[in-house]
């Protein structure tokens, strides 16, 4: 059997939304204590789940250790192998949202923005000095930066307790991550403004060599692709149910196709209603985005609408799989 590895941070806010992601789309992970770093996922014979610090899952990826993996963006781009086959194939996963951001101390009053920044640079750098910048993500800084015409700094590298670098006295300023901001003011450091570095969330990523010549984990990885996406999607939609009362001489059909909020997705589903009152009744169930509820409820009693129902959608499986779709064309673009 060609089995399936799938690597999953091993602790803090990514692996507990990885836990709950994949047991709300009914892939469950069997895991006997949080000291074992294997598990599994039972719906999925043959599928092995290894857990790792975040920031070496992308060269697990690299290395075909894993073949597909949860992580952070932020990590993905600062960690992984430059022009290798590890690719995104569902970039934003709902969870894990953060920032690379600069910070610089909150008694340094006269910076403010990059602009302030670049000009202390070359201040710094006729005194014969660079700007020394504290950060694990050297790569997305120094492009960022570049990008941004700040070409004299120094990248120190920093592991722990970032925060406190400019006030032991080994960088000027650093480049960390935040969800909050809030270690960052605990620690007398403020966010410069234009100061985002990188925008981050948990993404899911595959290496696209491991699945080359393998049916078996083309499959699996369907299953697990295929079942988050239908959970992200399913999150910006309800479902409406509504009973309407039609007149005799009224063509349902009709009334659906001049009302566009009554045809939902791709059209309601509608039944008779079996009333002890008298007429006509029907009930209609459609599915519309969720920013659409309050329009959709307020046409709908236009139209004599009573008893109107909304409920989550739990899955909602599109035509294609954009994941899928971007695995398999890859896959064709190495075998080509």
């Amino acid at each position: 059997m060609d089995e399936l590895h799938l690597a999953l941070p091993v602790s803090g806010a990514l692996y507990e939304g990885s836990m709950k992601l994949f047991n709300d789309c009914g892939l469950g992970i069997s895991r006997s204590n949080d000291r074992v770093y294997t598990a599994t996922i039972p719906s999925i014979e043959g599928l092995n789940v290894i857990f790792q610090r975040q920031a070496d899952i992308p060269s697990r990826l690299d290395a075909k250790v894993a073949d597909m993996g949860v992580v952070g963006l932020d990590s993905f781009y600062e960690f992984k192998v430059d022009n290798g086959n590890t690719i995104t194939l569902i970039e934003d996963l709902g969870f894990g949202k953060s920032d690379l951001v600069l910070a610089v101390p909150d008694a340094w009053l006269d910076i403010s923005n990059l602009n302030d920044l670049a000009n202390l640079s070359y201040e710094m750098r006729d005194k014969g000095k660079d700007l020394r910048i504290a950060t694990k993500y050297p790569r997305l800084l120094s492009r960022f930066l570049n990008n941004n015409s700040i070409f004299y700094f120094q990248i120190v590298d920093a592991s722990g307790g970032i925060e406190a670098a400019p006030f032991i006295g080994y960088a000027d300023l650093i480049c960390d991550i935040t969800a909050t901001g809030n270690t960052l003011r605990q620690n007398r450091l403020k966010i410069i403004d234009d100061g985002i570095v990188f925008s981050s969330q948990a993404a899911l990523i595959a290496n696209i060599d491991c699945f080359n010549g393998s049916e078996e984990k083309i499959i699996r990885s369907r299953n697990i692709i295929e079942q988050i996406e239908a959970l992200i999607n399913a999150r910006d939609f309800k479902k409406i149910s509504v009973n309407l009362s039609i007149q005799q001489d009224q063509n349902v059909e009709e009334m659906i196709k001049s009302n566009p909020i009554l045809q939902g997705l791709k059209g309601p589903h509608y039944s008779q209603v079996i009333n002890v009152e008298p007429g006509l009744w029907y009930n209609f169930e459609l599915t519309i985005r969720q920013e659409e509820v309050m329009e959709a409820v307020d046409e709908l009693r236009k139209l004599g609408g009573v008893s109107i129902t909304t409920s989550d959608v739990g899955m909602l499986f599109f035509r294609d799989s954009v994941g899928f779709t971007k695995l398999i064309q890859n896959l064709d673009n190495i075998e080509d």
